[in-house]
């Protein structure tokens, strides 16, 4: 697994065309995580909106983000203008998808040997 001090980053372009991008630092346990910093196809309005949806997430985990981010936008309507909370959840699982492959103790597929050919 990454180092608590290393981020692992997802990405996705948006309907509307910009990159998304979702950087999770991953917590102590199965499926947490320690922070996330959302950057790119996100207008932070009002001012903290987005620190304040970054601070909903910190701390729980990736099985409670789509609540997480439901509740945020039920709170605070008309925040964030042109985020997509789907594509919020999405980018953010990316992200977490390489965490697990990082902590992963399953061998690389690229290094299995192919053994004879049968016909």
């Amino acid at each position: 697994m990454p180092a608590p001090s290393e981020g692992v980053t997802g990405e996705l372009t948006t309907r509307g065309g910009p990159v998304l991008r979702a950087t999770i630092v991953p917590g102590q346990g199965r499926n947490k995580i320690q922070s996330v910093r959302f950057e790119g196809a996100v207008r932070d309005e009002p001012a903290g909106a987005l620190a304040k949806l970054e601070a909903a997430l910190a701390g729980g985990s990736i099985d409670q983000a789509p609540d997480r981010i439901e509740d945020f936008f039920s709170q605070n309507p008309g925040a964030l203008p042109g985020a997509e909370p789907d594509e919020l959840l999405t980018v953010l699982s990316l992200a977490f998808m390489k965490v697990r492959r990082t902590a992963s103790t399953a061998p690389d597929p690229s290094a299995w040997k192919k053994g004879p050919q049968q016909t």
